[in-house]
């Protein structure tokens, strides 16, 4: 029985590409938590609801002085 020579893996760029994929995987993913966290959408704007409501309990403090 003979047996296939072993060939040296890291002689192939291969293992540097394979590397690389999942690096800039965990990188995006890292990228598009950080996005997400940062800015809420819309957090910082006040709905019309509220605005109203907002505009309705000033108009009300306004009269009572």
């Amino acid at each position: 029985m003979v047996s296939k020579e072993t060939g040296d893996v890291y002689s192939t760029n291969e293992p540097q590409i394979a590397f690389n994929s999942r690096i800039a995987f965990c990188l995006n993913m890292h990228n598009e938590a950080v996005k997400v966290l940062r800015f809420p959408p819309n957090s910082h704007k006040e709905s019309a609801e509220k605005r109203r409501e907002r505009l309705q309990q000033e108009e009300e403090l306004a009269k009572d002085v």
